[in-house]
Order: C-alpha cells, then structure tokens, then sequence
C-alpha cells in the first residue's frame, strides 16, 4: 500500500488509537489490564509511532502543491518548536503537551505547502486545540533544572535527528 491509500491507513489508525481508549469501556478494560502506568507507557509508545508512520506517509502521497513555502516560514518553526517543547515539559498534565501540539502542527502548516501535508497538521492543529477547548490551556508549570535541562536536550535532538528521521532539514537555507 502507498500513496493516497497509506495516507488514509494512517489517519484511520492514529485516530482510531486516540478516539477507542477515550471510550470508558476499553480505557477501563485496558488499565485493568496494565496497570495505569503500563496503559500510560503502551499507549504513548503507540501513539509516537503512529504519528511516525502518519509524517512518513505524508511524505509518500502524491505532491499536490497549495502554496509557496516562503522562505521566513521555516524562522518560525525553529522559534516555535523551542516553545513547543518547554511548554510539553514543563506544564503539569496534558493540556501542556496539547498546547505543545498545537503550536508544533500551526507553525509546521505554515511552513509545509502541500496538499498532504496542508492535512496532516491541520488535521492536527484541529485536534490539538479540540483538546485545548476540553482541557483548557496549562494553569501550573513545574520549572526546575531538570525540567529545562530536558527541555533543551530533547529539542536539540528534535533539531538534529529531523533530517535523518523525517528526511528534511528543519534549518533555514
């Protein structure tokens, strides 16, 4: 499968894994099962490769151009990927890693002008800030030394390993 029809397979799947665990009954069945933190680790794990699999598939669907990328678009993801990131790590609960989200799909659409991609972060943009009108935005931050330090380790890595994972280099020409 490729093209269009793994494009599709993906969303079907990143969406199906967020919207079912929602559910009471197999959220419930599932921590039952795993234990809280085990349901917690399993589902993040599942959710960071399907998102994988969703980027990769944009990448192989055919190029339909919407836009220009302009060349000032990739500045504002490297200035918005830095507060993406200290916003996931240091806010308490999820809304914070929503947020993170949010800004990380909105700066990524601006700056991606094709028809697949225009979808991936839109669609992820629109769930992102659905979930930012369910939990509201981050109320509490915990800033310490280790919170930033991890902050600025893990948006370094993001920042170097984008060109080998994802194929592209985020870094202005």
């Amino acid at each position: 499968m490729s093209g269009w029809g793994e494009y599709g397979a993906a969303w079907a799947c990143f969406l199906g894994a967020h919207m079912i665990p929602a559910l009471p009954g197999p959220r419930g069945w599932l921590i039952g099962r795993l234990g809280r933190r085990g349901y917690l680790a399993a589902f993040s794990l599942l959710s960071i490769g399907l998102l994988y699999w969703l980027i990769l598939a944009a990448g192989r669907a055919p190029h339909v151009p919407l836009w220009d990328q302009p060349g000032w678009s990739r500045w504002l993801v490297n200035v918005a990927m830095p507060a993406a990131v200290l916003v996931a790590a240091l806010a308490r609960g999820m809304s914070g890693l929503v947020a993170a989200f949010a800004l990380w799909a909105g700066a990524h659409l601006v700056a991606n002008g094709d028809l697949s991609h225009a979808i991936l972060f839109g669609g992820m943009l629109a769930f992102a800030l659905s979930g930012l009108l369910r939990s509201g935005l981050p109320k509490a931050f915990r800033v310490t030394w280790r919170r930033l330090v991890l902050a600025v380790l893990a948006w370094a890595a993001l920042l170097h390993l984008h060109p080998l994972v994802i194929g592209v280099s985020p870094l202005p020409a």
